[in-house]
């Protein structure tokens, strides 16, 4: 069974985009509401990768790499 992630402030479906963090090089990943209402909620995770990263992995045959992760929030509800 899939779910889209749900924007727990109005309900909507959450968009995504993958970028990179233009001071340290590390690739977020960040998810935000487009409702059509006035709250916001937006939250970037920090993977702790790099695109150089990227290119040093190596087939692990399916096991987890664990790497420490940072999560940042914005939330605001509707008035």
């Amino acid at each position: 069974m899939s779910r889209e992630a749900i924007c727990p402030e109005c309900g909507h479906p959450l968009s995504v985009s993958v970028e990179e963090d233009e001071k340290t090089g590390e690739i977020k990943i960040v998810l935000f509401c487009e409702g059509a209402g006035e709250d916001i909620f937006s939250m970037e995770i920090l993977t702790g990768l790099t695109n150089d990263d990227l290119f040093e992995l190596r087939d692990t045959g399916g096991k987890i790499i664990w790497r420490k992760m940072g999560v940042k929030v914005w939330r605001k509800p509707e008035r």
